[in-house]
């Protein structure tokens, strides 16, 4: 009787110490907890910070077998993953192959490591882009090598050190003439320069020398020129000095199509009262009119910009819109903060020779749509404008100014090469009219 009572009391210890209880199943992917008075059990599924699945089954005993999940999560992330940066060699749909960095110790296993990227998060990757790779410290000795990556990011920005690579040879390399403008996404900043590969064309690597501007980030897609430049054409590799950086944006340049005239209005300021009559000749269709566009407009205007119609109703101008076949273009303009827009426009209507009413109506009208994006890249067409709306005007103005603002959001700063603006001096009967619209 004793032996079973002794029995039993060392079965109930053992039980007490050594039976694991179910804890708990958590939401971060499926972990799951097992309690025990000596060590605790856990399965781990859980999901990393950039989108990996971490699973393994862990035991922990005293005193890790007190602490909280997450507590042993951060033990967890220290003692089992380990980390290297690589550079991507290749890219595929599914799979990415990296060549480990000199000096890390996954480059004495392989020089080529390739993963699945199913589960990890986006980047915008190229060939030559380097990454900083977490994995569970399992190298499967193949070639090339496989690992089971967690996260990785991009890490390229070296931007406290100089360049101390060889690029290639001194006597390789044939000399560049005109200068070389490319399009491509940076992979490493330097103190004293940057290289990218480019998308187009594609697969050239490019070491830009001179020193990036703090603005610019590992991952940019940019447009870059350069000067003096040499090209290794075995290598598919160029080098040259930086002549400009600007960002790699779909901007419209030459853009043919129906395109919205937004409130083209018309100021009418004759020296003396004087009946008017205005056509439109529209390169498009016009959709809307006030007062009624009835085969032209036929008013009486005076000299301080009131317009009379035959019904004897006063107007502060004629307005109309439409949409405009024609083609606008970005190469020249202005790259303003949303919050500066105010300012900006007050500044360039003074020089386009908007009285400060017309340009109080003008900003009244397009800043609510514009002070609220990051940037707004703006352009006056003038020429384009005029030549797809032309104005017949009887009796003829003695000086005419007509402004068209086209603009388009962008959330990050794009260089743009400044427009001139003028305006033609106001001098007897004179017609002013402003519009504008903005580019998708």
């Amino acid at each position: 009787m004793k032996k079973n009572k002794w029995w039993l009391i060392g079965l109930l210890v053992a039980t007490v110490l050594f039976l694991p209880v179910p804890v708990g199943i958590y939401k971060d992917g499926g972990t799951r907890e097992f309690q025990a008075l000596t060590y605790k059990l856990v399965d781990w599924n859980r999901l990393t910070e950039n989108g990996g699945i971490y699973e393994r089954l862990r035991v922990y005993f005293p005193p890790h077998c007190y602490r909280s999940i997450d507590a042993l999560w951060d033990r967890e992330k220290k003692e089992s993953f380990s980390e290297f940066y690589g550079e991507i060699i290749e890219l595929s749909d599914d799979l990415v192959t990296v060549e480990p960095m000199e000096g890390e110790r996954e480059r004495n296993s392989a020089d080529r490591i390739v993963f699945s990227k199913a589960n990890l998060q986006e980047l915008p990757l190229v060939t030559g882009s380097k990454v900083k790779l977490s994995y569970p410290g399992l190298i499967r000795e193949t070639y090339p090598a496989q690992i089971d990556v967690l996260s990785w990011e991009l890490a390229g920005n070296w931007q406290d050190r100089e360049y101390e690579g060889s690029w290639w040879e001194e006597e390789q390399g044939s000399e560049g003439g005109e200068p070389l403008a490319l399009r491509g996404i940076i992979t490493d900043i330097y103190r004293d320069c940057f290289l990218l590969t480019t998308t187009e064309p594609s697969d050239i690597r490019l070491k830009v020398n001179g020193a990036l501007e703090k603005r610019w980030c590992v991952g940019d897609e940019v447009s870059v020129t350069l000067n003096d430049y040499r090209r290794n054409e075995e290598r598919n590799r160029v080098e040259g000095e930086m002549d400009m950086v600007e960002e790699r944006i779909e901007v419209i340049t030459d853009y043919a199509g129906h395109i919205p005239a937004l409130k083209p209005v018309l100021y009418l300021y004759p020296t003396e009262p004087t009946e008017i009559s205005v056509e439109l000749e529209l390169k498009g269709e016009l959709s809307c009119s006030y007062p009624a566009y009835e085969e032209g407009w036929k008013v009486t205007a005076m000299p301080d910009g009131t317009l009379t119609d035959g019904a004897g109703k006063q107007y502060n101008y004629l307005y109309w819109e439409g949409e405009l076949e024609t083609a606008y273009d970005f190469s020249r303009g202005f790259c303003v903060r949303g919050e500066d827009t105010a300012r900006f426009l007050e500044e360039a209507l003074e020089k386009l020779g908007l009285s400060p009413r017309e340009a109080n109506e003008f900003i009244v009208f397009w800043l609510p749509q514009m002070e609220d994006n990051g940037y707004n890249l703006i352009r006056f067409q003038t020429e384009a404008y005029t030549e797809a709306a032309k104005l017949r005007i009887s009796p003829k103005p003695d000086s005419m100014i007509r402004i068209f603002m086209t603009w388009k959001a962008s959330d990050s700063f794009v260089e743009l090469t400044p427009q001139a603006l003028t305006a033609e001096d106001r001098v007897g009967f004179t017609v002013v009219e402003w519009g504008g619209t903005e580019i998708p």
